[in-house]
């Protein structure tokens, strides 16, 4: 059976949803729906309490906004895990992580498959050129819908004592996944529709929340970075891309400081004699 964990942001998921899976997944299951409408919980806490709560035997966490498009998902799903080294599977994520607090999406080298709808308009995202037939082993999983054995939740959990709010558990837990020894991998068995925007990211305080986590998720793992899972690049390409990344990511706190935009807004009025 497959349990599939949902942390909602109101009382309940839609009815869309819920008829959605029921007409879609083709094999048994329950829905574990965390009311997080009152935000008392962040994605961590809520995904643990899933966890208490399950009976499957595959846990599925995903959003309450999304939609599967694909028959009889949860069939294809549990074939793949008949290989007992998986003790991941994803829809989309990054074969490359790097040592400089960089959200995944954000990098090269990903494989993802399924659909975004911002604002009414469908974009397919289809990256494969990484995939061994059906799988592609990845560094880590995007949350939008990801599966995991229930039974390595004897060993693992979502790390709600180091972070807090809604980011970097998909990462952090793919992480723990691979100190097991298992594989964690992206599939194209299913698809998955996400109702999403990227205005989204352009929110103060959403970035603010993805910054702290992923530094906290930099700083945890500290000793394992930079990593990479599926590709085949020379060392030297992959250290080179990771001092770029650095490079990147000082460039840009520089810029967002206080000090530069000051510095900014003092020297504007000498641009006139330009």
């Amino acid at each position: 059976m497959i349990s599939i964990i949902i942390c909602s942001r109101n009382s309940n998921i839609s009815s869309e949803l819920r008829q959605n899976i029921a007409e879609t997944i083709g094999c048994e299951h329950e829905l574990v729906i965390i009311d997080n409408s009152t935000n008392n919980y962040s994605i961590f806490n809520a995904y643990n309490e899933g966890v208490k709560r399950s009976k499957g035997e595959i846990l599925c966490f995903c959003h309450d906004d999304i939609l599967f498009r694909s028959s009889h998902w949860g069939n294809a799903v549990t074939a793949l895990f008949k290989d007992d080294l998986i003790g991941v599977i994803g829809v989309g994520g990054s074969h490359f992580m790097s040592s400089s607090p960089i959200y995944w999406s954000f990098l090269p080298f990903i494989s993802q498959f399924g659909l975004t709808t911002d604002k009414g308009v469908v974009t397919r995202d289809d990256y494969r050129q990484f995939f061994l037939g059906h799988l592609a082993d990845v560094v880590a999983v995007d949350g939008v819908c990801f599966f995991i054995p229930k039974v390595l939740f004897e060993s693992i959990r979502f790390d709600d004592k180091t972070y807090s709010g809604f980011h970097a558990y998909d990462m952090d837990i793919s992480m723990q996944v691979q100190s097991l020894g298992k594989r964690v991998c992206v599939t194209d068995v299913l698809t998955v529709e996400h109702f999403w925007s990227e205005d989204s990211m352009k929110n103060p305080s959403y970035a603010k929340m993805l910054d702290n986590n992923m530094n906290l998720f930099c700083q945890k793992w500290r000793n394992r970075l930079p990593i990479v899972r599926g590709i085949n690049e020379p060392e030297t390409v992959i250290k080179r891309l990771n001092n770029l990344c650095i490079q990147a990511y000082d460039a840009t706190k520089v810029r967002k400081s206080k000090a530069y935009r000051l510095g900014h807004l003092l020297l504007k009025p000498f641009k006139i004699f330009k």
